[in-house]
């Protein structure tokens, strides 16, 4: 585990603490997964555009694929933060319903 992630957790762990009740987990992955999905997509066209005029056609596609594929690796990256701040989240709840 890195610090990145351990901070991630502890935020949840945080938010799901401080809010009364149970949150709604479906929801915030959901919003996340939206987040997500819009944020690579304008970077993978931002890509594509700037590798186009950049380099001219051919090199441009290449550097809108290249472009694309770090729209999608950030896709994924929050993702990947939003299920770990879900746990954090599910600690908190739990954390809650045994304090209180």
């Amino acid at each position: 585990m890195n610090i990145l992630t351990i901070a991630i957790i502890l935020i949840g762990i945080i938010y799901g603490f401080s809010r009364k009740g149970t949150e709604n987990y479906w929801n915030i992955l959901k919003n996340g997964f939206i987040i997500g999905l819009v944020i690579g997509i304008i970077l993978a066209i931002i890509g594509f555009m700037v590798g186009g005029m950049i380099a001219g056609l051919v090199a441009g596609v290449a550097g809108g694929i290249i472009g694309g594929l770090g729209g999608l690796v950030l896709f994924i990256t929050v993702i990947i933060i939003t299920v770990e701040f879900i746990i954090g989240v599910i600690i908190g709840d739990i954390l809650e319903r045994i304090i209180r």
